[in-house]
């Protein structure tokens, strides 16, 4: 995932930038793209002159068809439409002052040569206004193409790929659960006095394992729920849209009531459905796993301490244990950033009777709801988008 969270241009500006910053993608983006990209930003925001359609066009060539290169694509139109908006702003504010002028100077009588050097001016603003005009039309309907066809065919592209990730890993984790089902031999965890140093440290390792997969897990869901919302937020900006009010209350928003282009009906029930769907559940069940684990690693520690306590140098146990509650320190501030939950301090209970079939067979079970949750959602959206096209295509044919 790329990084998402700088400001737009301005408050009037509606830009993509932040979507072309976090746009999600099966494999990082390029190193040339990315210094590219930095590139323009850099002389975007150093030059005073507004890029040409020259330079943007021989930027763009320098990029591939891909959801990133055409989201940033649609930043450098709309950094263009900006700029070009504020011309036409401030000829528009000189063409009233000078109007006023020329006003003033018809009630005051002012000399013929001056009266039409003023006019000459008004009528030269006129001009410079309407050119403006048609310039922004233009540069608008250039960013309504881009986006309601070759970001859509994207976008569209992205969602069958990701139903395809989904209905694979949801073959995988039900394959995973009648493994750990039919296994044997998987009793509880439980703290050994029987294992030495090497035993401790598997148990350590495990430990921190498991937490980088909760907060792996955690970050890849939110990325992608938070790219969708981002996406969903931007077009929502291109729409003017006034809420209905009947009798019995305000109609729900719905971007097809309205007749919008299909990548806004989509991308809006694509925010929703997401957040229809929780990923608590699995978080909260690797968590009790890890909590486990780490619960069994301090039992053993302890236990260790005390057999080699009397036979050890006590400065060398002491530094020992300062490293130790470092590391714990560090474990539970992992596990508090990745949200609120029940288990958030590493050693909360006493977990000693889990049992390690049971605790994967929660996780895998959580996680096949999840990705058959994740699936539907994404074969419903395929639905849609293919009802929305045969709607269109009809309506195409009686027109």
């Amino acid at each position: 995932m790329l990084e998402v969270g700088k400001h737009p241009y301005g408050r009037k500006n509606v830009s993509s930038k932040k979507l072309y910053e976090g746009t999600p993608s099966p494999s990082v983006v390029s190193s040339a793209q990315s210094s590219t990209s930095k590139k323009a930003k850099a002389e975007a925001s150093s030059s005073v002159t507004a890029p040409t359609y020259a330079d943007i066009e021989a930027e763009l060539a320098l990029k591939s068809r891909n959801l990133s290169s055409t989201l940033h694509k649609l930043h450098l139109w709309e950094k263009k439409l900006y700029d070009e908006v504020k011309a036409e702003e401030k000829m528009r504010v000189n063409h009233e002052k000078k109007l006023r002028k020329l006003k003033r100077m018809d009630e005051r009588g002012a000399e013929n040569q001056k009266v039409d050097s003023t006019r000459k001016l008004v009528r030269s603003l006129s001009t410079k206004i309407r050119i403006a005009i048609q310039v922004v039309d233009k540069i608008s309907v250039t960013i309504n193409k881009i986006r309601d066809e070759e970001l859509w065919l994207q976008l569209n592209e992205l969602i069958q790929g990701l139903s395809k990730m989904w209905k694979s890993m949801l073959e995988c984790h039900k394959s995973q659960c009648e493994a750990i089902k039919e296994a044997r031999g998987l009793g509880p965890i439980r703290a050994s006095k029987n294992f030495g140093g090497e035993h401790l440290e598997v148990t350590r390792t495990l430990g921190y394992e498991l937490i980088n997969w909760i907060v792996g897990f955690s970050s890849w869901v939110s990325a992608q729920k938070g790219f969708v919302r981002e996406l969903n937020s931007w077009l929502m900006k291109c729409l003017f849209y006034e809420p209905e009010e009947t009798p019995d209350g305000i109609v729900p928003f719905s971007p097809g009531r309205i007749g919008a282009p299909m990548i806004f009906v989509i991308c809006n029930q694509w925010e929703q459905a997401l957040d229809r769907i929780s990923e608590k559940e699995v978080i909260e069940a690797i968590r009790r796993f890890t909590t486990s684990v780490l619960h069994l690693w301090e039992q053993d520690r302890l236990a260790t301490r005390e057999r080699i306590i009397g036979h050890g140098d006590p400065r060398n146990m002491d530094r020992e244990e300062q490293r130790i509650q470092k590391e714990i320190q560090e474990l539970e501030m992992k596990m508090v950033l990745v949200g609120p939950g029940e288990d958030n301090i590493v050693y909360q209970s006493d977990t000693s009777n889990e049992s390690l079939q049971g605790s994967l067979q929660r996780i895998f079970e959580a996680m096949e709801r999840f990705t058959e949750e994740s699936l539907k959602a994404y074969v419903d959206l395929l639905h849609r988008a293919e009802e929305e096209e045969c709607d269109s295509r009809e309506t195409d044919e009686e027109d």
